[in-house]
C-alpha cells in the first residue's frame, strides 16, 4: 500500500467515525460503500484547487490535516513520476496532458 492509499485510509477510518459506523474492517458492504462515497466527495471537494470546491469549515481539525497530508503526498507522487519521465527523456508540458 503507497503513502497515498495509507492517507486515503486514515480519512477514510475518520469519516467512517463521524457517521457512526465505527471500525472500516467491521463494515457490511452497503455501509462500507456510503463510507466510501463520502471519503470520494470530502477529498475531491475538499482538496486544494477542487473545480467545484466544499465548504470544509466544519471537517475537524484532524480531518483537515489529514486531507492537507493527502493533497501532498498527491503532488509529491506527481512530481516523482515527471522526473522519472525527464530522466527517461520523455519530453512533456503539463499543457499537453489534457
Amino acid at each position: 500500500m503507497s503513502a497515498v492509499d495509507d492517507k486515503r485510509r486514515e480519512i477514510a477510518e475518520l469519516i467512517a467515525l463521524e457517521l457512526g459506523f465505527g471500525d472500516l474492517d467491521g463494515l457490511s458492504p452497503t455501509d462500507r460503500a456510503a463510507v466510501e462515497r463520502q471519503t470520494e466527495e470530502t477529498i475531491a471537494g475538499c482538496g486544494i484547487g477542487s473545480a467545484e470546491p466544499a465548504d470544509c469549515e466544519e471537517a475537524n481539525l484532524r480531518l483537515r490535516g489529514l486531507l492537507t497530508e493527502l493533497h501532498a503526498l498527491q503532488v509529491l507522487r506527481s512530481d516523482e513520476a515527471d522526473a522519472r519521465l525527464a530522466a527517461e527523456g520523455e519530453v512533456f508540458a503539463r499543457e499537453d496532458d489534457a
